[in-house]
C-alpha cells in the first residue's frame, strides 16, 4: 500500500491489530501487503495513485490545503537521510509473558527477528511494530507521497481536533491539522475504516515532533460499528544523534477484554551510509 521509504508523515499502525487467531492471520497478511516495505509504514501508509475518468476534468488541489498539510508534515522528526539500518536487543512483555531476543533492520528491507518463545501472531505483531515505528520516521518528498493527490479542504466543522483536509485518494483519506501538527489520520481500506488520533507529541530540541500518545479506532466500513480500539505510548532516546524509540506500550480493547503489550528497544547500534552519525 505504501512506499514507506518515501511517504513521509504519520502513518500510524494499521498493521498491528488482532482479534481471534484466524482473524489475526488474515489481518496480518493484509497489513503486510499494505505495509510493504512501510513499514510502515507505515502507521507508512502507501497512497495509491488518483485515477480519473478520461471524460472528466481532473480535480484540482487547493494550494492553501496542500501547503497546510505539507507544513504540518515537515514538523515531524525523521531519521537522517544516511540512516542505513540498526540492530538492537528487544524485550517483549506480551500481556505478562516475557520474551527476549534481537532484531536487525536494514533500510528498505524487512526486519530479521530472533526472539524465542513467540507464537506466529506475536512474532508477526512484533515485526509490524518494529517496521512501523522505524519506517514511519523515514523522511521523503511530500509531493511524491500524499502531495501528489489533489488535496483540498473538507467542510469546516470547527472541530477542536483540527482543520480537516481531504487527500482525495482511493482510500478516502482525510487528515486534521492542529497547531501545525498532523493530529488525525482517517482512512478506509476494504472492510476496515480506521481513525488515528494523536493526543500528545514529544518536542525535540530542534523543535520537531514525535508522536508520543495516540489512539487507533477501527470501524466496520459499512455499518460504522466499532470493532476494536488501541492506545499507544511511545518513548524515545537520543542515540548517535538519532531520536530512536526506547519503548512502545499498547492497550487493545476487543471482544470484551483488554490486552497489554510492551516492547523495549535496548542497546541500539545504528548504522549510517557514510559510517558516521548525522548530527
Amino acid at each position: 500500500m505504501v512506499n514507506t521509504e518515501n511517504d513521509n508523515g504519520i502513518r500510524i499502525d494499521l498493521w498491528q491489530r488482532v482479534g481471534g487467531f484466524k482473524k489475526r492471520r488474515h489481518f496480518m497478511k493484509m497489513k503486510r501487503v499494505m505495509f510493504s516495505t512501510c513499514c510502515m509504514a507505515l502507521f507508512s501508509i502507501s497512497v495509491m495513485a488518483q485515477t480519473t475518468n478520461s471524460t472528466t476534468e481532473p480535480q484540482k488541489a487547493d494550494p492553501a490545503a496542500w501547503n497546510m498539510l505539507k507544513s504540518a508534515r515537515e514538523t515531524s522528526q525523521t531519521l537522517p537521510t544516511n540512516f542505513a539500518g540498526v540492530t538492537f536487543d528487544v524485550v517483549l512483555n506480551d500481556n505478562g509473558k516475557i520474551a527476549k531476543g534481537s532484531i536487525n533492520y536494514e533500510a528498505g528491507k524487512s526486519a530479521e527477528i530472533k526472539v524465542e518463545g513467540l507464537d506466529e501472531e506475536a512474532k508477526g505483531w512484533l515485526n509490524d511494530q518494529t517496521m512501523s515505528i522505524i519506517a514511519h520516521r523515514r523522511g521523503g518528498d511530500f509531493s511524491k507521497g500524499d502531495g501528489r493527490h489533489p488535496i483540498t479542504f473538507a467542510e469546516d466543522d470547527n472541530s477542536p481536533a483540527g482543520r480537516r483536509i481531504a487527500i482525495n485518494d482511493q482510500m478516502k483519506s482525510h487528515y486534521r491539522v492542529r497547531d501545525n501538527v498532523v493530529a488525525e489520520v482517517d482512512r478506509t481500506m476494504g472492510a476496515d475504516h480506521f481513525i488515528i488520533d494523536v493526543l500528545e507529541t514529544t518536542k525535540t530540541p530542534e523543535g520537531k515532533n514525535l508522536p508520543r500518545h495516540f489512539t487507533v479506532t477501527y470501524f466496520d466500513a459499512k455499518s460504522g460499528a466499532v470493532k476494536r480500539a488501541e492506545t499507544f505510548t511511545d518513548e524515545y532516546k537520543l542515540v548517535d544523534g538519532v531520536w530512536f524509540p526506547a519503548s512502545r506500550r499498547m492497550f487493545r480493547a476487543e471482544n470484551g477484554k483488554v490486552v497489554t503489550r510492551v516492547i523495549e528497544f535496548r542497546n541500539p547500534r545504528i548504522r549510517f551510509n557514510n559510517e558516521q552519525a548525522a548530527r
